[in-house]
Parts: C-alpha cells; sequence; structure tokens
C-alpha cells in the first residue's frame, strides 16, 4: 500500500508515519519548512530500513501540492490513503490579531487539505481500500478563546470531510476524520506553562493528556479495512475530556 502524510516529519504526523511504515507500506512523508528536522527523521527512518519518500512542499501553495502529487503518480502510479495532517497555529484574540496571522493558519490547516484532496483523488480512484482521513481538532467542536482561526479552520475540517465522503463514495474512496484533544507534541506546547498542561491533565475523566500514538491508533484503524463501512465520521480522541465543562 502507498500512503501520503502530510506534516509527517514531527508530532503526531511522525507517528502516523512511523506507524504505517512499521506495517510495510510505502510512505510519501511531506513536510513544510523545518528542513534540520526533516533530515532527523531521514535519517532515522532509513536506518530501519523503511520505505519512504520526503518531499518538501508548502500544502497551502496548489503549485507545490500539484508537483508533490505528480511525482507519487510518476514513482507508484497510485495512492491507497491520504493522511491530511500539516497544520499549524497563531494564538490572537480576533481584536488585535493580525489578518495575515488569521489566514496562515486557515490556508495551512483548512485550505491546505482541500488542496491536497484535491489532487489526490485521481491517484486514489478505485485503489484499494482508498481513503482519506483529515486531522481537524476537539476545538472544531467545542471552540476556545484566542485561537478562533484553529477552530474556525477546525470546524472547516469537520464539515469538508463530510461533504468529500459523498462526492467520492461512487468511487469507492471512504473520507473520514479524526479530532484529537491537547496532545503534547513541538506544535501544540507552544505557549503553554508546565502548570497549565498539569491542570489540563487533572481536568480530563482519564487523568492524563492524550499520546501521538492515541492519534495514530485511531487514523490507522479508519484507514484499515476494519472501517470499510465508516465514511464522514469526525472520530473525536479526547479521553472523555470534550464531555466535561
Amino acid at each position: 500500500m502507498v500512503y501520503l502524510v502530510t506534516g509527517a516529519t514531527s508530532g503526531i504526523g511522525k507517528q502516523i508515519a512511523e506507524d504505517l511504515l512499521k506495517g510495510g507500506n510505502e510512505v510519501v512523508l511531506n513536510y513544510g519548512k523545518n528542513e534540520q528536522q526533516a533530515k532527523v527523521v531521514e535519517k532515522e527512518f532509513e536506518s530501519k530500513s523503511y520505505k519512504f519518500l520526503l518531499f518538501k512542499a508548502d500544502i497551502s501553495d496548489e503549485k507545490q501540492v500539484k508537483e508533490m502529487f505528480a511525482l507519487v503518480k510518476k514513482k507508484y502510479g497510485k495512492l491507497n490513503g491520504l493522511v491530511n495532517n500539516a497544520g499549524t497555529n497563531v494564538d490572537e484574540f480576533v481584536e488585535t490579531c493580525k489578518l495575515n496571522n488569521y489566514m496562515k493558519v486557515v490556508n495551512t490547516n483548512f485550505i491546505g487539505k482541500m488542496i491536497c484532496s484535491k489532487y489526490a483523488i485521481p491517484l486514489l480512484k478505485n485503489q484499494e481500500n482508498a481513503c482519506i482521513v483529515n486531522i481537524a481538532s476537539s476545538l472544531g467542536v467545542r471552540p476556545d478563546t484566542e485561537c478562533s482561526a484553529y477552530c474556525c479552520s477546525a470546524s472547516a475540517i469537520i464539515t469538508l470531510t463530510q461533504c468529500l465522503a459523498m462526492e467520492l463514495a461512487e468511487y469507492n474512496i471512504r473520507v473520514n476524520c479524526v479530532s484529537p484533544a491537547f496532545t503534547p507534541t513541538p506544535l501544540s506546547l507552544a505557549g503553554w506553562t508546565k502548570e497549565e498542561i498539569a491542570a489540563k491533565e487533572k481536568r480530563n475523566p482519564r487523568h492524563r493528556l492524550g499520546k501521538t500514538q492515541d492519534m495514530s491508533n485511531a487514523v490507522l484503524f479508519l484507514l484499515s479495512d476494519k472501517a470499510d463501512y465508516i465514511n464522514g465520521e469526525n472520530l473525536k480522541v479526547n479521553g472523555g475530556g470534550i464531555l466535561k465543562k
């Protein structure tokens, strides 16, 4: 099987990519800017003899995304699954936000997933167990303050998932979504104190925070044939934390 994972050199994306590689799949690892991190992951994965292709592309740039999928077509001729994981965030209140920051979050988190889906569809059509899994956020279901761009883009991702599920069913392509709760990664940890993180952990009914492995487990299930009759769903992975006020 051939999969493409965006934002695959850090955090949840790296975990998903490695779990797919461990399963004997070939994976295209997309990354955006961090060359140093990409080289570290490349060296790590090469040492484990994984079959992968590393590709740098800004997913909010249609030209770069088109080039990425052209390479996938040339090398593999197909795609079995796309994991739209790449994302970013800038914490700002609407009243004082910089519009370029707001648009950066929306363009990467939402528009980027739409663009990647657009160019993945021709390669996914009528492939074995073809599917797309979008990574959104619990904040798309239960928003918070100082992050409206992130919340709104997450909500849009969930709706995009439903739209794509209806559009692509005739091609035997399933589309689902995973909405993680707060999961410690280099991106999510920025701006939080140890005390605030400890408080989050205490409030959760499971008395712990999400792990990248928790999120990867959910994604791999949705990618598998065990989820063959699951389509257009948003799987909320949060330990029950979203149930609490």
